[in-house]
């Protein structure tokens, strides 16, 4: 039997991670929690991971662990499906319509990455030799969420501590900002 094991984190599927988050919410002993695991992120029936042995089922875990603990870096572009897609280019131009909605699908909630993907990964309609590329219109979440499953995990990741980084950017730089005002405003 051929069983198709993740190697890193690109080899999952964000579909796959939103499973695997998901049985956190299910009341499972260790074993049919492990067993369920690996069905997930590999080619594996449950029925089947009865039958493996106990040195192969271990590995399969350490495994599968490795890959989802892999470090990646933000990446702006990639492929799916045989569509390109990017990053939106400009994140001072979005519209009101993607805000609004990137604050609806939260940073925290795993169910809705997909949606999220949608706004913050399009399609791209012109590229120049340089890498620079401009993305189809935002035209709402639905054209593209449920192929947005299918979006490896590094890219996701990627994306998600994009963003947790940016925060905390922001966060800093006011907090400095209003310490330095506040020093203002008491030489006053």
């Amino acid at each position: 039997m051929k069983i198709t094991i993740p190697e890193s984190i690109s080899d999952i599927t964000l579909q796959q991670y939103q499973r695997f988050t998901e049985l956190n919410n299910k009341e499972l002993s260790e074993y049919e929690y492990t067993k369920r695991v690996i069905s997930i992120f590999t080619t594996l029936k449950l029925n089947q991971i009865d039958k493996i042995s106990k040195k192969d089922f271990d590995l399969l875990m350490v495994n599968i662990s490795d890959a989802l603990n892999k470090e990646n870096d933000f990446k702006n572009t990639f492929t799916l499906n045989g569509i390109e897609f990017g990053f939106i280019p400009n994140l001072d131009k979005i519209t009101g319509a993607e805000w609004v909605d990137m604050q609806s699908y939260k940073l925290d909630d795993i169910k809705n990455y997909h949606k999220l993907m949608a706004i913050l990964f399009r399609p791209i309609k012109n590229k120049d030799k340089l890498g620079n590329y401009k993305i189809q219109p935002y035209k709402g979440t639905e054209e593209y969420s449920e192929l947005m499953k299918y979006c490896p995990m590094n890219i996701v990741s990627g994306a998600i501590v994009f963003f947790y980084n940016l925060a905390k950017q922001l966060l800093r730089i006011t907090q400095r900002y209003m310490e330095e005002d506040q020093a203002k405003a008491m030489m006053h």
